[in-house]
């Protein structure tokens, strides 16, 4: 297959896995990175096009194809693509905002954190979009491209120059605070719990409390199980529940290897870095409205 014969069989969901095409495209990536770059940018211009189509997928795939490769040159295309305000990062990608741009943004930074910065200091980006750009520079911490103590020190300045409403963003902000290790950011903490910025539903002062007692060490070794890389885009995406046509044992296996699982298996204690609650749920306060349009937002 040429790159656009790859192409085509990457446009659209069809209930399949496009196995072979990824495959393809990962055997003639000096080739394809150009054909990928440009999905990326066509959707850059016209994110209404592929956002009105529920079974176009190619951006997906551009994305995680793109990641393995570490292509630098996507990376600000992507801070393009998801500076996006509203639900639009949601109509183009779905729940890859929430499982996967982290460790997207990560791959294509090249250790370069001001493109996520850029996202998290959007006060127009979707909070989910800032909460995973937070993570991402977790990632670089946990790979070795960045140190702690700048990514501590930026967390720093987060916490002086966040808008101070509650919101997705500062929930992300402690979840990400308390897998790095707290310490240096406990009073910051403190303030934004007792503001009534960070929800409860996503995690607990008492939870915060705890990871501080369990000391840098273990939360850096936690990181480096937790916050990882694209490296392998069968294994990130074949098991997924869009690929119904696929269910076979062997793609379970597939999803019993994700993240949470793994750390679960090597009795890595669970910590919610996530509401509870899906975004399409009806929300847990009461109002009658979904969770994102109401305490998710």
């Amino acid at each position: 297959m040429n790159a656009d014969e790859i192409l085509t069989q990457l446009q659209r969901n069809e209930g399949h896995f496009a196995k072979d095409a990824v495959l393809e495209a990962v055997a003639r990536r000096d080739e394809m990175i150009p054909a990928l770059l440009n999905v990326l940018r066509d959707v850059a211009n016209n994110p209404e096009l592929y956002a009105s189509d529920a079974d176009s997928i190619v951006l997906t795939y551009a994305m995680y194809l793109l990641a393995q490769f570490r292509e630098s040159l996507a990376y600000p295309i992507l801070v393009q693509i998801f500076s996006l305000p509203g639900e639009m990062p949601f109509d183009l990608v779905g729940d890859t905002v929430t499982e996967g741009l982290t460790r997207i943004l990560a791959s294509v930074s090249n250790g370069d954190i001001s493109g996520m910065t850029s996202l998290i200091e959007n006060e127009q980006a979707n909070p989910y979009v800032r909460s995973a750009a937070i993570d991402g520079l977790l990632t670089l911490v946990a790979s070795g491209e960045r140190s702690r103590d700048e990514i501590v020190a930026y967390f720093h300045h987060l916490f002086q120059t966040l808008e101070r409403t509650p919101s997705v963003t500062w929930d992300g902000l402690a979840c990400s605070c308390t897998d790095i290790w707290p310490d240096e950011l406990m009073d910051e903490l403190r303030s934004a719990w007792s503001d009534k910025l960070i929800s409860s539903v996503v995690i607990g002062w008492d939870e915060i409390e705890d990871w501080h007692k369990r000391g840098k060490e273990f939360c850096m070794r936690y990181m480096k199980k937790k916050y990882k890389l694209v490296t392998d885009v069968v294994k990130e995406m074949a098991w997924w529940a869009c690929f119904e046509k696929d269910r076979k044992p062997a793609y379970r296996e597939k999803a019993a290897g994700a993240p949470e699982a793994s750390l679960a298996g090597m009795g890595w204690p669970i910590r919610r870095t996530e509401p509870k609650v899906g975004r399409n749920d009806s929300c847990p306060c009461g109002s009658g409205k979904k969770f994102k349009k109401c305490c998710g937002r």
